[in-house]
C-alpha cells in the first residue's frame, strides 16, 4: 500500500497538473508505480496524457456499483490514470446532500487498498475547495502545495490551511502532513522573483522544497504532445528527479 499524496492550492495557474504528471515520471523513472488521480473537472491530466476510459472520477463518486479498479487506465508501464469528465463540473451540486460525502472517495478507497500495487498515489485538484478536494485530502496521507510567484498564491496557501483545520475539527484527516510548498514556474532572471523568493524563504522557511521548477516552453511542449517532461527533454527532467528525492526524504 503506497503513500498518497495530494497537491493542492486555492490559486489556479499554479501549474499542479504540470507538477502531478512530471512526478509521476521521475516515479516512473526509477520503476516506481504510481496512480494519478484527476480530481479536477478540468481534466487536464486526462487530456496532458490522453485517457479514455469507460468509468471515470465521475462514476467513482457517483455510482456505487464502481470501484477503482473499474476506473483504472494504463498510460504506460509505471503511470497508471484514474481519468475524468467535464460531468464532475456538477458534482460539488451532486454530493451536497450526500451524508459523510468528504469521505466518499476514502470508503471507496478501503475496498482497493489490499489489492493496491501502487508505490504512490497522487491526486491533482480543482483550485476549488470544494467537497471532491475534501475527499482528496480525507484520502490522503501527505499533502503538497504549489505555488507560482504571485501574492494570491500565498493568500490561497492559508485558505488551504482553513480547510484543513476544519477537516481535522471534525475527525477526518487526523494524521495529515504538509509534504512541503513548491516554487513552480518561476523566472530565473527577473529581480521581482528574486526579492519574492526572499519573502518567501522568511515567511515559509523549512516548508519549502529546495527544489524551484524554473518556468520553460519545453513543460508546455511535452504535454502538448502527451508526454512527461522525462519522455520529452532529459534535461528539463533533472529538476523532478531532485524534487523527487526530496519527497522520498520527507516521508516518514
Amino acid at each position: 500500500m503506497g503513500d498518497i499524496i495530494t497537491l493542492i492550492n486555492v490559486k489556479g495557474g499554479t501549474g499542479k497538473t504540470t507538477t502531478t504528471i512530471n512526478i509521476a515520471g521521475a516515479m516512473a523513472k526509477l520503476k516506481r508505480k504510481v496512480l494519478i488521480l484527476d480530481n479536477d473537472s478540468q481534466s487536464n491530466v486526462s487530456q496532458i496524457l490522453d485517457i479514455k476510459s469507460e468509468y471515470n472520477m465521475y462514476d467513482l463518486y457517483t455510482n456505487p456499483k464502481v470501484d477503482f479498479d473499474d476506473c483504472i487506465t494504463k498510460y504506460n508501464d509505471y503511470i497508471y490514470v484514474i481519468g475524468n469528465t467535464i460531468n464532475s463540473a456538477i458534482l460539488e451540486n451532486e454530493l451536497h446532500s450526500k451524508s459523510s460525502r468528504e469521505t466518499l472517495l476514502f470508503r471507496k478507497y478501503q475496498g482497493f487498498k489490499n489489492k493496491n500495487e501502487f508505490d504512490y498515489i497522487l491526486i491533482d485538484n480543482s483550485p476549488f475547495l470544494g467537497i471532491t478536494v475534501q475527499n482528496s485530502l480525507a484520502m490522503s496521507n501527505y499533502y503538497l502545495e504549489v505555488i507560482d510567484n504571485s501574492t494570491s498564491a500565498l493568500q490561497g496557501l492559508n485558505m488551504v490551511d482553513i480547510v484543513i483545520n476544519e477537516l481535522k475539527e471534525n475527525g477526518i484527516s487526523k494524521d495529515l502532513k504538509l509534504l512541503g510548498i513548491l516554487r513552480n514556474r518561476f523566472k530565473k532572471r527577473s529581480l521581482f522573483n528574486r526579492q519574492f523568493d526572499e519573502v518567501l524563504q522568511e515567511e515559509l522557511k523549512d516548508k519549502l522544497f529546495n527544489t524551484i521548477i524554473y518556468d520553460s516552453v519545453k513543460y508546455k511542449e511535452a504535454s502538448a504532445l502527451h508526454k512527461t517532461i522525462q519522455d520529452y527533454n532529459k534535461a528539463y527532467s533533472k529538476p523532478y528527479s531532485m524534487l523527487y528525492h526530496e519527497i522520498i526524504n520527507r516521508i516518514i
